[in-house]
């Protein structure tokens, strides 16, 4: 694939501050960042590379090196260096378990949209985390997600809606947030940062997941990045925890 690269902009080590390998990565980096390569998708070789930015094989070495540390690319031997595609399977939504008395050997799963609004008002904290200014106008998707029929959980995604405004157009009784950020957008997300508390369950968690008032609830908060850090999402999920399990394996 031919790429649109400013060569220009690599100088010798030292001359702007930061090796040659450094720029390389920067670049590559770049180009993921814009869709230049898709999830999965093959990048050219290092000897492609080191004739495409005038470098040698070793510095692109380098720079491919620590974008796989970085987890953006991924190396598979005798084949070649893959863009990395995005794992969730730890997230923690991945393991909600609910205790129903139920067979739990195939639950049915499903996803409900509360709703979909404009023009949030966010607060301060998620502002900052969307880099939006305090005229940035930002939208919500609400969710829940169904277990047997019984809604386990519900969470609100936040999203620039000077980018991602077409989103109130789009049904997403069938569609996944990421899929639909990928085709619609040409923004594939990398990775995510999830943390996890405990609170007290507020009124709409109580309505929502039909809990009594003041039930223990678990809380998680996501940011979700690009292939060149930009956050796209902050999504707050507040899950049941009377019911609630959680269980990983780590090797």
């Amino acid at each position: 694939m031919a790429l649109t690269i400013a060569l220009g902009k690599l100088h010798p080590d030292n001359e702007d501050g930061r090796p040659l390998y450094v720029q390389v990565k920067s670049a590559i980096a770049t180009e993921l960042g814009k869709g230049a390569w898709k999830p999965g998708e093959k990048l050219p070789t290092e000897g492609e590379l080191s004739q495409l930015f005038e470098v040698s094989e070793g510095t692109v070495r380098l720079a491919i090196v620590d974008l796989v540390k970085e987890g953006r690319l991924t190396r598979r031997s005798g084949k070649g260096t893959f863009v990395a595609r995005p794992n969730f399977e730890r997230s923690f939504e991945r393991f909600y378990r609910f205790r129903d008395g139920r067979n739990q050997s195939n639950p049915e799963y499903g996803v409900r949209v509360i709703g979909l609004k404009r023009d949030v008002a966010a607060d301060a904290t998620i502002a900052k985390t969307l880099s939006a200014g305090a005229r940035t106008k930002i939208l919500s998707i609400h969710r829940t997600i169904d277990q047997n029929g019984i809604a386990v959980c519900h969470s609100t995604s936040y999203l620039r809606q000077d980018r991602f405004g077409g989103l109130v157009e789009t049904d997403f009784a069938d569609a996944a947030l990421y899929e639909v950020l990928q085709t619609k957008f040409g923004v594939h997300i990398m990775h995510v940062v999830e943390s996890l508390s405990a609170r007290v369950a507020k009124a709409d968690d109580c309505s929502i997941l039909n809990i009594p008032r003041k039930s223990p609830v678990i809380a998680i908060e996501r940011v979700a990045y690009t292939y060149s850090n930009q956050v796209v999402e902050v999504r707050r999920t507040v899950a049941r925890s009377d019911k609630f399990s959680y269980q990983i394996e780590l090797s």
